[in-house]
């Protein structure tokens, strides 16, 4: 454990000069679905109703999709899916989930349609209470240390990678919250697996603006989100549905 210890502070103090050069550029990540294990995941519904399940989606369980996150130094965004022949990052004018922090502001104005209602989230910056471990891998050519959070709403285990030669605390998806910035996420055991594969840093700092979504919608705080999640997943218990029938992941 000691000789952990002093692998994670070697590396983070030879990254200070690493957070100078990259604080503006853009991750790619690879985002793989596998419906059967996360059928196998929703412990509420009975043997026979999972099993119904995974027959449905046993042949063709698997597909991915790819998702983009762009930084600078005082903000960042993060969109999924994007379009690879199209110039991806840049389509949020469209999108339907588009998760964007201001970290100067603290703020939030995440993009999220749930239940075939589209909401956007403006509240200050929450993050998961992570616990770190002390397991190490390489993601997309750096050092990742691994930390767990238990999602009590939706029931989920979760592990992130996050880069001990990058400081930086954001991540895909509305993860963040760590060290060093976030390159691979695992919910339940390989159900969804959110991995980078693609970095590149801008010689400039990129401007980010805070979008202007025109769709209709509902602006709503992180609480009453927490609140529709909570309402919408009881319901799925007593009709021994998988919540992800109506919500993300």
């Amino acid at each position: 454990m000691k000789g952990m210890i002093s692998i994670f502070l070697f590396l983070f103090a030879i990254s200070i000069f690493a957070e100078a050069q990259n604080t503006s550029g853009k991750i790619r990540y690879t985002v793989k679905h596998d419906w059967v294990k996360k059928i196998i995941a929703v412990d509420y519904m009975s043997k026979s109703r999972r099993e119904q399940y995974q027959y449905m989606w046993g042949s063709s369980s698997e597909y991915t999709e790819k998702s983009v996150l762009v930084f600078n130094s005082n903000s960042y965004f993060y969109e999924e899916p994007v379009d690879e022949e199209s110039n991806y990052g840049y389509s949020w004018k469209t999108s339907e989930y588009f998760i964007f922090r201001d970290k100067q502001t603290n703020s939030t104005y995440d993009v999220i349609r749930f239940q075939n209602k589209l909401y956007v989230i403006e509240d200050s910056i929450q993050y998961p209470k992570w616990k770190i471990l002390n397991d190490l891998k390489e993601v997309a050519g750096h050092i990742c240390m691994n930390a767990s959070w238990y999602d009590e709403i939706k029931m989920n285990n979760v592990v992130a990678w996050f880069a001990l030669d990058w400081p930086g605390n954001f991540g895909p998806e509305r993860y963040g919250g760590l060290p060093g910035v976030i390159l691979e996420i695992d919910v339940n055991n390989g159900a969804q697996v959110i991995t980078a594969d693609k970095i590149e840093f801008f010689e400039s700092d990129t401007i980010i603006n805070k979008p202007a979504h025109k769709k209709k919608h509902k602006k709503i705080n992180e609480e009453y989100y927490n609140e529709l999640l909570v309402k919408y997943i009881n319901d799925c218990k007593k009709q021994e549905m998988p919540y992800f029938w109506g919500v993300r992941y």
